[in-house]
């Protein structure tokens, strides 16, 4: 049966690349193309910058965390250092809460906020296609009230930063920045080799047509194989920049005039997509590019 079911989604994949005249009524974005960004030197007075960082059950990963953090080669007293926590069962919100009191003074600000959703997903089993849209949704959530928090800073870029990193580089946020790009995304490898981890850092190669659509839509959301008519910038691209149609939010930067024109992270499907890949979408209806640097590498934990 395994050899019967590689077969005919190999068919299917071959019937779908050949598809004629497809039809886009479900998925009806018009995935805008936009100019790259240049390069330049960052100002003498370097902008001030929000890390928003949602975590659960990370009490092993905050000693890591902090130190990435504390490492970044930029003045702290630019950095406003913002994390929420919920639905943990370790002492996530308490340690937490120690190691934000112990650089007070030494950040532009801190803050610790708390929000449970009563989600009960285990790690093991997240991945569940019929679990995105709930585990998704919560994750949505729980950016937007960081972007909320990050908002009342003099923040002038939002940083995204998933907890559980394993490496960062210290120059990763000036080399970022030199971009002045509405949305710029590192390139996330896993933390022991050169294998892409997150997926959510991809160009469409072409629409999702209706009939792609009625295959791979779970809960409302598209889910396709990986590499499905997507395209994952490698850290060995020839370009130092590459469009991207979806982000991820393991290192995500994003500029503020992008939340003031009313973009945020969908908490339901919007255009078939949510969360941080709706995000990208809902940003570009409203006239910003997303981008990544393939050669910026981040590396993702274990966990």
């Amino acid at each position: 049966m395994g050899i019967l079911k590689d077969i005919h989604t190999a068919w299917a994949r071959f019937r779908d690349a050949r598809e004629r005249n497809p039809q886009h009524t479900m998925f009806t974005h018009r995935l805008p193309r936009f100019p790259l960004p240049e390069r330049r030197p960052l100002p003498d007075a370097l902008p001030d910058v929000a890390i928003l960082t949602p975590c659960r059950d990370a009490a092993r990963d905050l000693s890591t965390y902090f130190g990435l953090v504390d490492a970044l080669d930029y003045p702290k007293h630019r950095l406003h250092l913002r994390l929420l926590e919920g639905d943990s069962v370790d002492d996530t919100f308490d340690r937490a809460k120690r190691m934000l009191a112990a650089r007070d003074g030494t950040y532009g600000s801190t803050g610790l906020l708390k929000l449970d959703l009563n989600m009960d997903l285990r790690r093991d089993g997240r991945t569940a296609k019929n679990l995105q849209r709930r585990r998704r949704s919560g994750i949505a959530a729980c950016r937007n009230r960081l972007l909320h928090a990050g908002m009342e800073t003099p923040a002038r870029f939002f940083l995204f930063l998933d907890v559980d990193m394993a490496r960062i580089p210290p120059n990763a946020l000036r080399r970022a920045l030199e971009w002045d790009a509405p949305i710029l995304a590192a390139n996330c490898l896993t933390h022991d080799g050169g294998k892409i981890f997150d997926r959510n850092l991809f160009f469409y190669t072409r629409p999702v047509s209706d009939r792609s659509a009625k295959r791979f839509v779970r809960d409302g959301i598209y889910q396709p194989p990986t590499g499905f008519f997507r395209h994952y910038p490698p850290p060995d691209s020839p370009h130092e920049i590459e469009p991207l149609h979806s982000v991820g939010g393991t290192f995500l930067l994003i500029r503020r005039d992008v939340i003031e024109a009313g973009t945020d992270f969908p908490e339901e499907p919007y255009q078939l997509h949510i969360e941080t890949e709706g995000f990208a979408l809902k940003a570009a209806d409203r006239g910003f590019g997303a981008f990544m640097l393939p050669g910026l590498i981040v590396r993702h934990g274990p966990n």
